[in-house]
């Protein structure tokens, strides 16, 4: 089942109707792609893994001394290596089917831009940007250039999801009116930032970036190669991380697109540097339909009284008639037991994916097409860095999506950021 929302965004065809073709371009690959995967490390391992069967013609990472780095490397001899992806462009950028971009947050925005602006084909981690900004110009520059793109929310691809997604277009739930997503992980403990003792190997500064304030550095297993999720000025916490795995889920189900109210409350990390909160509830009014986000907990409750066995990361629906699904990546449950006991699943409308990157690469061949494709991940992006905006400004606020903004002055202060000397938007 393809929405109408999501057919446009797709340039495609129904999913159910099975591989749409399209007329390539004469400039288009027919062969393999010539590919940039800019990250290496951490995440970018698995997408790493997925490209390996095209033409791999760069690799990017800041951290050359990175043990995954340095094995990729090995593995690709030929694959031409840079720490600075604007070199990267600068020096082969036109000769590239496409690019992988699988960084931290704050640095998805500008080789995305960059990528797209020479009119190639993009894949990029979630969330598809730092900011709101920064969303709704990759999008809309993503739509000019006609360019295949896919967000990295892989679990898309998963066969339960899809299901999910089935049960509850078919109607068998009665009206959803309200959805709760959760997220059991929390950044206390362990993960907060000790004081500076020694410097990384590589370039802090060339690893921030964009981000204009000045840097700080901790002696960290991890830091900043995964941590850097919990300060603003890189990520945005544990809904940045999350949200868009979670949500998407009810993005996708109940056909969501942008919030008009917006509200949040939750409590920072005690006796830590840490800006981000600990634990979160977001409300999201889309008019007739209502989504509630929890991160700090295993339940819809911030107190931790509402737990349902078995999910300790979630998202339920409401329905009518007391009806309840809830679904976690791998694995859905319904309630009460009289309905589960007489329900009768719908048939199959939404097809199997042949794999979240094999989605992306073969579309660019004229094969099928991307689900979370830049048209449907911009809205949900936008939404899980609104509710981090609502916490931030501590305000409830009206989201006028047409115009981008809001109807509060300090939460639009907060969506979009200056960026350092050198790093700066092309165009």
């Amino acid at each position: 089942m393809l929405s109408r929302r999501r057919f446009l965004a797709a340039s495609g065809a129904a999913v159910a109707a099975g591989p749409f073709i399209r007329t390539l371009r004469a400039d288009e690959p027919k062969d393999k792609l010539k590919i940039a995967l800019i990250g290496v490390g951490g995440q970018g391992q698995f997408t790493f893994k997925n490209i390996l069967g095209e033409e791999v013609v760069a690799l990017c990472d800041v951290d050359e001394s990175r043990k995954e780095v340095v094995e990729s490397r090995k593995a690709l001899p030929k694959a031409e290596f840079f720490t600075d992806y604007r070199k990267l462009f600068d020096k082969i950028g036109k000769s590239l089917d496409a690019v992988a971009v699988c960084t931290p947050d704050h640095h998805h925005a500008l080789p995305t831009l960059l990528a797209l602006n020479l009119g190639k084909h993009v894949y990029c981690e979630k969330p598809l940007c730092h900011n709101v900004a920064e969303v709704r110009m990759v999008k809309k520059l993503a739509e000019e250039k006609k360019a295949i793109t896919q967000m990295g929310t892989q679990i898309h691809a998963g066969d339960n999801y899809r299901r999910v997604v089935e049960i509850v277009q078919s109607g068998a739930l009665g009206k959803v009116k309200h959805v709760h997503v959760w997220c059991s992980r929390r950044p206390d403990g362990g993960r907060q930032v000790k004081p500076p003792q020694q410097k990384p190997k590589f370039d802090l500064d060339l690893w921030r970036g964009p981000v204009a304030d000045d840097f700080f550095y901790a002696n960290h297993q991890d830091w900043p190669h995964f941590h850097w999720r919990w300060w603003w000025q890189f990520g945005g916490g544990v809904l940045a991380d999350m949200g868009c795995h979670f949500m998407d889920l009810a993005f996708w189900a109940l056909e969501l697109e942008s919030p008009v109210v917006v509200f949040a409350k939750g409590d920072a990390i005690p006796n830590a540097d840490n800006t981000v909160p600990n634990t979160l509830r977001v409300d999201y009014n889309f008019g007739s339909k209502e989504l509630h986000w929890y991160h700090g907990v295993t339940g819809p409750d911030l107190e931790g009284k509402t737990v349902y066995k078995g999910f300790p990361d979630g998202v339920l629906f409401e329905g009518e008639d007391g009806k309840k699904l809830v679904a976690n990546y791998t694995k859905f449950q319904l309630f009460p037991d009289e309905f589960a006991k007489d329900f009768k699943a719908p048939e199959q409308t939404i097809r199997k994916s042949v794999g979240h990157h094999k989605e992306w690469l073969d579309h660019i061949r004229g094969i099928g097409l991307t689900l979370c494709n830049f048209g449907y991940a911009a809205p949900l992006t936008e939404a899980v860095l609104l509710g981090n905006l609502a916490y931030r400004s501590g305000a409830v606020f009206s989201w006028n999506e047409q115009k981008g903004e809001t109807d509060k002055k300090e939460v639009n202060e907060l969506l979009s950021r200056t960026h350092a000397k050198g790093w700066e938007y092309p165009g």
